[in-house]
């Protein structure tokens, strides 16, 4: 727990701060990457059976997650235009993902046997994959179809990684002890290029647009080879064992290799070498990132980024070039949605896992004469300290799901006499006693529309309960008595919200509800005061911006929205004016052009306080004081503005300032416990890593 100062007493003064460290979530380990340069998305693969979809148009975050229900996880992915996402498991299955609704499009068994890897032709007509037996199979994707086409000859052992070259009608593939080109027309090898042993496996492979081709192997070496003629061309160890993936960027210039041992990421330069009067290209060792602990078992580029993930299941986007900038950022494998909720007056925390959901009460700290606490405020702005526990963080309960279940959401109500979790396949809502302890499920008697939701709300005094139904984007309400549940009724966000929800969040006076989309949409509902929710009616849309929404937060007494976006904006709304009374330019927070905004604290004593966290910090932003009066800072040009507000206006366009900030470690929530207290639920890097092997070690220079 630590006390932070943040202006003298009379503004608001000091908060503590208590560190929950206890959210101890396991690494999913990313199996593969596939980048969509048209759509801007990054398709991410993990052993959990999840896909994940990353925007990457401006700063990255995790847009949608694809849960799948099948036991076995995706080895590899492929896209094909804006919108078709392939992929290709171990139990045999080829499956085209819709991205939109987030479920399977089609399913194909091509081989019956485990599929390795997956690619799809630049002309993108057609689709190739390789099993466990050495079979290869093309399928036809045209007409937005999935059909079986041809079968390649069997070959001896299974087939690891494939690649179509430029044109389309040649297939290389990789294997134990060889590399092949195939006749795509004839499914027959034109050529096999055999490794310096028969028992070194062919990991990863890379087609360029000059006919080359580029092999990383089991003994860390890269071999380039001429497809033309299957002649080798150079050969250069780039690590001690194990090349598991390559990548090159569009001007196919920079060849990036990373893999096991040690688990680092080199970057290759071509550079054109002259001897005498003869002209050659060699790839030239260029750059080189230190970024993962454990192996690396996938990469992609989004231009100038450098996107790797492995056995940490740590995203990091990095850079190919040489930058005295920053350079790295690293997400953790966190779960798409709410991960945690709070009953404030109780001090108790719900953690939701893939599998479980734990109750914890916080930790409470000794109170200190009023004599020293009066000598604390001479600190300096921003002065922070630890506070010594009265009584430890304490986990009381825990409630678990079958492994082969994923929880998708989870709630605690606010008076902590409710705790309400939804799997993919069913919702359960149970009455939580404290004295004694009790969890008591409710069975009987339920509402049929009491079906599985992937946002779960709670209104501010705990009688009403909010689903919302993730295949329809109908949101059902229900009233909780004593002992069972009531449906009341139900609001269509579908008629507004075509895409897949992201935020839902109601006002703590529970008069509004706001609600973004995965096409970059915020609608706003507003709710009769008297709590019949059938008088819900859709308000208004604010005007779509250009990047998604990362975090939406309502004012307290106030009909003011605020929302933040992934080009790092950060914009306040009144809705009953219907105009912007605050916003800020893009990147206000450096920090935001690695790590997207994903939570907003609101002070309800004051408006004019902004608590916002990513990942790695937490912020204190404060309106422009000279901007209390209702003028709006939107449009500076517009007749309702007065020549002094365009003047306040123009000093300071932004409207906000950045008052403070405070380093965390991958940080998922903030809450505010009371006027002078808030909570953040972290996880260090070296908690998130502990159930691994130790990693790689090795000497490095001038070290014992």
């Amino acid at each position: 727990m630590t006390a932070i100062l943040n202006e003298p007493p009379q503004g608001g003064g000091k908060q503590q701060l208590h560190n929950a460290r206890f959210y101890t979530i396991k690494p999913r380990a990313i199996e593969s990457l596939a980048y969509n340069k048209l759509a801007k998305c990054l398709a991410v693969s993990r052993e959990s059976g999840c896909i994940e979809l990353w925007n990457m148009e401006y700063t990255p975050y995790l847009d949608r997650a694809i849960h799948l229900q099948a036991e076995a996880s995706v080895e590899a992915l492929a896209w094909a235009g804006s919108k078709r996402l392939f992929s290709v498991d171990l139990s045999g299955k080829l499956i085209e993902w819709d991205v939109q609704q987030l479920k399977q499009r089609y399913e194909h068994s091509p081989t019956g046997n485990a599929l390795w890897c997956i690619d799809i032709n630049q002309q993108e007509t057609e689709l190739a994959v390789g099993s466990e037996e050495g079979h290869i199979n093309i399928m036809s994707i045209e007409n937005n179809e999935l059909t079986y086409k041809s079968l390649f000859n069997k070959q001896k052992g299974r087939v690891l990684c494939c690649k179509f070259d430029k044109s389309g009608k040649h297939l290389v593939t990789g294997s134990e002890g060889c590399v092949r080109i195939w006749s795509v027309l004839k499914g027959q090898t034109l050529h096999t290029m055999t490794l310096s042993a028969k028992d070194v496996i062919v990991w990863s492979l890379q087609v360029l647009e000059d006919n080359t081709i580029v092999a990383g192997d089991s003994v860390g070496f890269v071999t380039v080879w001429n497809a033309e003629n299957g002649t080798q061309v150079g050969r250069q160890r780039v690590l001690d064992n194990n090349v598991f993936a390559l990548a090159v960027n569009e001007e196919e210039d920079r060849l990036v290799c990373s893999g096991m041992e040690p688990p680092l990421i080199r970057v290759y330069s071509k550079t054109k070498i002259r001897r005498e009067e003869s002209e050659s290209e060699r790839w030239i060792k260029f750059v080189q990132r230190d970024v993962h602990k454990h192996c690396v078992k996938s990469l992609a580029m989004a231009g100038p980024l450098i996107v790797s993930g492995g056995l940490d299941g740590i995203l990091t986007i990095s850079s190919s070039e040489r930058s005295s900038e920053r350079n790295v950022a690293q997400h953790a494998p966190f779960l798409k949605g709410s991960v945690a909720s709070m009953a404030t007056d109780a001090r108790l925390l719900l953690l939701r896992y893939p599998h479980s959901v734990q109750l914890w009460r916080l930790a409470s700290a000794v109170v200190r004469p009023e004599e020293e606490q009066q000598e604390r405020w001479d600190q300096p702005v921003g002065h922070s300290e630890d506070v010594v526990m009265a009584k430890a963080p304490q986990k009381l309960l825990q409630l678990k799901v079958r492994e082969k279940s994923f929880i998708q959401a989870a709630a605690l109500s606010p008076d902590a006499q409710w705790i309400c979790y939804s799997t993919l396949t069913e919702l359960r809502l149970s009455r939580l006693t404290l004295e004694p302890l009790g969890v008591q499920r409710l069975e009987e008697d339920l509402p049929s529309q009491l079906t599985p939701a992937s946002h779960i709300l709670f209104t501010e005094q705990g009688k009403q309960l909010l689903l919302l139904d993730p295949s329809t984007n109908r949101l059902n309400f229900f009233e909780l008595q004593q002992d069972r549940v009531q449906f009341r009724s139900s609001l269509d966000l579908s008629a507004q919200l075509k895409g897949t929800i992201s935020h839902l969040v109601e006002s703590p006076s529970g008069g509004y509800l706001a609600a973004a989309s995965s096409d970059n949409l915020i609608g706003v509902w507003q709710l009769q005061a008297s709590g019949n929710r059938q008088a819900a009616k859709h308000l208004l849309n604010l005007p779509r911006h250009r990047a998604g929404t990362t975090a939406l937060a309502l004012h307290t007494g106030r009909p003011r929205l605020v929302a933040a976006y992934a080009d790092g904006r950060l914009v306040e709304y009144d809705l009953a004016k219907r105009a912007f009374t605050c916003e800020t330019a893009e990147y206000l927070i450096p920090d935001t052009k690695h790590f997207c905004i994903n939570g907003i604290t609101l002070d309800p004593l004051n408006p004019n306080i902004f608590l916002v966290h990513t990942e790695e910090f937490m912020y204190v932003l404060e309106r422009n004081k000279r901007l209390f009066s209702e003028d709006y800072v939107v449009n500076t040009k517009s007749k309702k503005y007065s020549d002094e507000s365009r003047k306040l206006i123009a000093e300071n366009p932004h409207g906000m300032r950045l008052k403070l900030e405070l380093p965390r470690q991958h940080l998922v929530h903030v809450f505010r416990l009371s006027p002078d207290e808030l909570v953040n639920v972290s996880i260090t890097t070296n908690n998130l890593l502990a159930s691994l092997p130790q990693p790689f070690q090795r000497k490095k220079f001038g070290s014992a």
